[in-house]
């Protein structure tokens, strides 16, 4: 068993075993890795993570880290750097385990997609990356026409994070929240109110949400946001169709996988919601609607209880609402 823990870029041990990752590459290959170097060319807002694998008798073990690519790989690419694991300590699945940390940290970041270069004389490094999912993909950056580079590359879902809740919960504050704390992280995230896809007259009563329209506009725009690299999307809409979220999968799936859909609902006490309304709309035929709806709406909700979270949203900031939010899912 290892421990996996994350490091920062210049951190000595995992260093020191970078070198024993070139010294073997030098002897099976005759020269260096034509990217040895890279380190010295990463800026501050170019890591993604690293890692040292650990005994539990605290004996360094093993590395990996994940970059933004710097080479024409798409947009939202990382680039998984410096797998080692020490020859003593191989056959027992390290490098498994370190390369599940490694897809889990570019996940988080909002990553669409993993590449990395392997070579021909470390046979046991192609296998691995093709059991685990790795397809053959064209050479990029220093490796392109080097015959004994043998690049690969992953595809990740789209994660997708629907913020639901009734009339008056806050739910677009706080999915703009959540969009802001995962920027503020550094991750590709993108916002959008499912509300605004949906806004067209004249009343439909066999879809008086348009539900439909919202999710054939969400079909289009979602592979312009994956061609762009933005792997975290957040949408605010109210969720009250069990079928939604295979909805929202299918909307964004891309490459065979369908989009990685978590629903999280905010809620605030009835008669703050009913403050809310009556702040946004003061008078009229939009605010009495809006009383009655938000009454049906939540029952409707607690009814259904289609949440993987449920976040109440009274007397915080859309900031501190989005963070508890987040941790609650695991994003």
């Amino acid at each position: 068993m290892i421990t996996v823990r994350q490091v920062p870029l210049d951190d000595p041990t995992a260093t020191a075993l970078w070198d024993e990752q070139q010294a073997e590459i030098f002897e099976r290959y005759g020269e260096e890795d034509a990217d040895a170097d890279f380190a010295s060319h990463i800026p501050p807002d170019g890591l993604v993570a690293s890692f040292l694998a650990v005994t539990p008798e605290g004996e360094p073990v093993g590395t990996a880290l994940a970059r933004w690519s710097v080479y024409p790989t798409g947009a939202g690419s990382v680039e998984a750097k410096r797998l080692f694991v020490r020859p003593s300590h191989r056959g027992n699945g390290h490098s498994r385990v370190l390369m599940g940390a490694l897809e889990a940290a570019a996940r988080r970041a909002g990553a669409v997609r993993i590449v990395l270069e392997t070579g021909t004389a470390q046979p046991e490094a192609m296998g691995l990356y093709e059991a685990i999912g790795y397809d053959r993909t064209a050479g990029f950056g220093p490796y392109v026409g080097d015959p004994r580079s043998v690049c690969f590359a992953k595809e990740l879902p789209t994660r997708v994070l629907v913020v639901n809740g009734t009339i008056g919960a806050g739910k677009t504050a706080t999915a703009a929240g959540v969009h802001d704390v995962l920027s503020e992280r550094g991750a590709r995230t993108a916002f959008i109110d499912g509300d605004y896809l949906c806004q067209a007259e004249p009343f439909d009563a066999a879809d008086p949400y348009k539900q439909s329209l919202m999710f054939r506009n969400l079909a289009a725009v979602a592979p312009v946001y994956r061609e762009a690299g933005y792997g975290l999307i957040t949408i605010a809409r109210v969720v009250e169709d069990v079928e939604d979220r295979a909805r929202y999968a299918h909307a964004f799936a891309a490459h065979g996988l369908p989009g990685e859909v978590v629903i999280a609902r905010v809620t605030a006490p009835e008669d703050e919601r009913m403050q809310r309304i009556r702040a946004r709309e003061p008078e009229g035929h939009w605010q009495q609607w809006g009383f009655a709806r938000t009454v049906e709406l939540e029952s409707q909700l607690e009814r259904l209880s289609l949440d993987d979270a449920v976040v109440a949203n009274v007397g915080r900031t859309a900031k501190e609402a989005a963070e508890e939010l987040l941790e609650a899912v695991g994003w």
